[in-house]
């Protein structure tokens, strides 16, 4: 899944604006991400899924109902007259026939809604393991630099001290 695919709350993006104005660019901020995803009980990222999994549920469910009052409407208009060919058997069958379509149609939509909430979820969680790492190595960057400056720092103060004694 990609990280633009992906439906994440927008205070977790940082603005970037180029120079010249002409192009903006939303970055996910590591800090933030890994605050938001650790808020609360930790149970942040399964809320947002499962969020986002409900309203598609919603969607499909809203797809069905109309789908299936669509065929009612359709047998209706087609009369209930029974001819000599058995026509009110043939529509009868038909919209039976088109109404397990549509269910069963709507049970792959919710088991594809499903299957992409879980993806989601995973692609989430492994965003914020990535930006755990990157901070963990940024972090441990600047920790070196210190270290580095208070070494020397001390080898300074160690040679002014020397310097002085002699």
């Amino acid at each position: 899944m990609k990280t633009s695919e992906m439906e994440l709350p927008e205070h977790l993006y940082t603005k970037t604006t180029s120079p010249c104005g002409t192009m903006t660019k939303f970055i996910i901020a590591p800090d933030k991400l890994i605050s938001w995803a650790e808020g609360g009980r930790g149970d942040a990222i399964a809320g947002l899924c499962h969020t986002v999994y409900e309203k598609k549920i919603a969607g499909i469910d809203a797809w069905e109902r109309d789908r299936i009052l669509q065929l009612e409407d359709e047998w209706m208009t087609a009369g209930n007259d029974e001819d000599m060919y058995g026509r009110k058997f043939v529509n009868v069958k038909h919209y039976h026939t088109t109404r397990e379509d549509v269910a069963r149609e709507a049970g792959r939509k919710r088991t594809n809604a499903r299957e992409q909430m879980i993806e989601h979820q995973n692609a989430v969680e492994e965003l914020v393991q990535e930006a755990r790492e990157f901070i963990s190595a940024h972090h441990l960057h600047h920790e070196e630099d210190n270290i580095l400056a208070y070494l020397l720092t001390i080898g300074a103060i160690g040679a002014v001290a020397y310097v002085l004694a002699t």
